[in-house]
């Protein structure tokens, strides 16, 4: 799963979540830009194609790492 937080004061105010599929938001503010975000579909696609190449990518490779040094 890919999250990815924004936090403004310490305060998480919005959040991508892969499980989800889209933004959400924690605060008034963060409900806003979450509306904003999920309305652009390139900000979304760019999101899930970030679980995509990063995520899924170097998994793999990190698994097979802890498994060969356990």
């Amino acid at each position: 799963e890919y999250i990815r937080s924004f936090y403004f004061n310490k305060l998480e105010t919005l959040r991508f979540s892969s499980s989800v599929g889209k933004f959400v938001g924690f605060t008034k503010q963060g409900e806003k830009y979450a509306d904003n975000y999920n309305s652009d579909v390139s900000i979304v696609a760019g999101m899930r194609a970030t679980k995509e190449t990063i995520c899924q990518h170097y998994s793999q490779s990190i698994y097979d790492n802890a498994l060969t040094r356990s």
